[in-house]
């Protein structure tokens, strides 16, 4: 892929999404929401976001094999998944350890999450030799392993863990199941449950111009991690993801590698509650981005795109935003795309 045709700014994202009643991303030992101990916040992975946009890209965009837009890193059945077995499923076969170069380039054509995220595809050239079976006389083929080889791709957009913008509660609820454990039994099993009444959670992101030489990122690809994150997080449906809203989403687009750095220490929450814990919906609090708009401002003569989502139940500071955005940009309305909804 020619290097003029892959995605030429540094971009840093700023995603914030409240989630009701529901586990926004549950620890593998209880399905537990994380919570840092210290602050009380809630924590999301960086893996809960991005399966969240390659569930979207693969449910909704995905229809043709041809279109680049396979997803390479898949939810695994009843097999144990490996990097292998899933080049295998798309490709046929695995390429020899010779031909790395070669299988990197398809997979950059054929799979949008590899251009996003990267991939890591370990690759073992398998030797047959003759050798004995059984002691007798009869000579059979043995498979050993030799040359090692393999794909690996550092993705040109990375998102650091999330975390909400307040201390929240974690609520146990119990309840029965709708099936008993056995045919003799005389009562269902009982469940048991995690949810968070509410939160406000942040994610910050970074595109690197770089990295998108190597993974072949394009703008295209971008723009669909955008819709990716705002209506892959709107169609969360599983009964402990359902009820994810999307609030705010803003890009800054740079160039000479010029970054401001992590957002979310630079976003307040102001509220009159006293106990943020308290906190059940987006009337309870104004979410002030000013120290955000500030450091884009320190460099704004780098800045070049920006672009902006807006949900109108969130209540923002600047209230103004769309003419602070404006005006960072020095009056270049092309340069400046505003979705509200």
């Amino acid at each position: 892929m020619e290097k003029s045709s892959t995605y030429p700014y540094r971009s840093e994202i700023l995603f914030l999404y409240d989630v009701f009643r529901c586990n926004p991303n549950g620890d593998p030992f209880e399905n537990r929401p994380r919570q840092d101990p210290e602050t009380g916040c809630i924590d999301v992975t960086d893996v809960r976001l991005k399966r969240t946009i390659r569930d979207y890209i693969l449910r909704y965009r995905h229809r043709d094999p041809n279109d680049g837009l396979e997803i390479f890193v898949r939810v695994a059945d009843e097999k144990a998944l490996t990097a292998e077995r899933r080049y295998e499923e798309i490709f046929g076969s695995l390429p020899k350890a010779g031909e790395v170069e070669k299988a990197k380039d398809l997979l950059i054509e054929k799979c949008v999450d590899v251009r996003l995220f990267g991939a890591l595809v370990p690759i073992t050239e398998k030797k047959t030799t003759k050798g004995k079976k059984g002691g007798g006389e009869a000579s059979a083929k043995i498979e050993e392993e030799g040359e090692s080889g393999g794909i690996q791709l550092t993705g040109a957009v990375q998102f650091n863990p999330g975390q909400s913008l307040h201390a929240a509660e974690i609520i146990e609820i119990t309840g029965t199941g709708g099936f008993a454990s056995k045919e003799t039994a005389r009562q269902k099993t009982f469940r048991r449950e995690f949810i968070v009444p509410y939160a406000l959670i942040g994610f910050y992101g970074v595109i690197n111009e770089n990295l998108a030489k190597e993974t072949g990122l394009a703008e295209s690809d971008v723009a669909l991690l955008m819709e990716a994150l705002w209506y892959g997080t709107l169609a969360l449906h599983s009964r402990s993801k359902a009820f994810h809203h999307p609030r705010l989403l803003l890009r800054f687009d740079f160039t000479d590698e010029v970054q401001c750095g992590y957002f979310l220490d630079r976003v307040e929450l102001e509220h009159d509650l006293g106990d943020e814990r308290r906190i059940r919906s987006p009337k309870d609090y104004m979410v002030k981005i000013d120290g955000v708009l500030e450091c884009v401002q320190r460099r704004s003569e780098k800045l070049t795109r920006v672009e902006c989502w807006i949900d109108a139940g969130l209540r923002l500071s600047p209230e103004e935003l769309r003419e602070r955005l404006a005006a960072l940009l020095g009056g270049k309305p092309e340069a400046l795309t505003v979705q509200a909804f």
